[in-house]
């Protein structure tokens, strides 16, 4: 009889494990997709007012667009779109990436399941997983923010994030910057050396002057993204794999 009771007790316990996952989830270290990108896949820049460039020397690989603006100025005076990319000022594929634009930022927005984490991101290592600030975030000058291994990495930040001079976002042991999103409410400046992933804001995109982002700058309908110059702005579609991000020649 105790050795039925047992066996009973075993077959049951896949049951109550399912039922815990259906109750708290998966963990956010278990996400293996990210949120889908629809119309806005192939853009490594995405203004809702303008899109600007204010200097020379910058070179981006994506398509450049804004809307519902329709100003893209710097182009292609201060700025190189590698080929086939080029810009859309308003037009039907610059529409359809701001809807898919906007829809990403709220999915970003209402992922549950987030670890509070502390603003200062320098100096720190994090694996893959859901991450929430709740004010704003910030990577200090000459530090380096370090995301170790494969995985999905949403960071949702309350308000604004800073990426300071000479600071560096390093992607290692199969840390991929298609598998990073960065939902920001408000503004995000990028004066780093380099940074990684798909940074959505609401207010604004800037990236001082010799930045590089890896990833995609796109902001949901009243932003501006702003490139003070030489910088480089580079589409992923797939895994990067290891390094910190490929900056550093076109």
């Amino acid at each position: 009889m105790h050795h039925l009771q047992l066996n009973l007790s075993l077959l049951c316990l896949p049951a109550f494990l399912g039922t815990v996952a259906l109750l708290f989830g998966p963990s956010s270290a278990g996400i293996e997709v990210g949120p889908p990108l629809g119309d806005a896949q192939d853009f490594a820049v995405l203004g809702g007012s303008t899109v600007t460039v204010a200097a020379t020397g910058t070179y981006i690989t994506g398509g450049v667009g804004t809307t519902p603006g329709t100003s893209i100025t710097g182009f292609p005076a201060g700025a190189t779109i590698e080929a086939p990319y080029t810009t859309h000022s308003n037009d039907a594929a610059a529409i359809a990436a701001q809807v898919s634009a906007t829809a990403l930022y709220t999915n970003l927005a209402t992922t549950g399941g987030a670890t509070v984490i502390a603003p200062e991101l320098g100096g720190t290592t994090v694996n893959p997983g859901i991450y929430s600030f709740s004010s704003s975030a910030n990577i200090a000058a000459t530090t380096t923010l370090t995301l170790d291994g494969a995985g999905v990495y949403i960071f949702k930040v309350g308000s604004a994030i800073t990426a300071n001079v000479h600071s560096n976002v390093v992607l290692q042991n199969g840390a991929s910057a298609d598998q990073i999103f960065w939902q920001v409410t408000s503004a995000a400046t990028l004066n780093g050396v380099t940074f990684s992933g798909t940074v959505v804001a609401q207010a604004a995109i800037t990236l001082g002057v010799n930045a590089c982002l890896f990833g995609r700058a796109l902001t949901t309908a009243a932003g501006a993204v702003t490139m003070a110059g030489n910088n480089q702005v580079k589409l992923v579609l797939g895994p990067s794999g290891p390094g910190t991000n490929y900056c550093g020649s076109n």
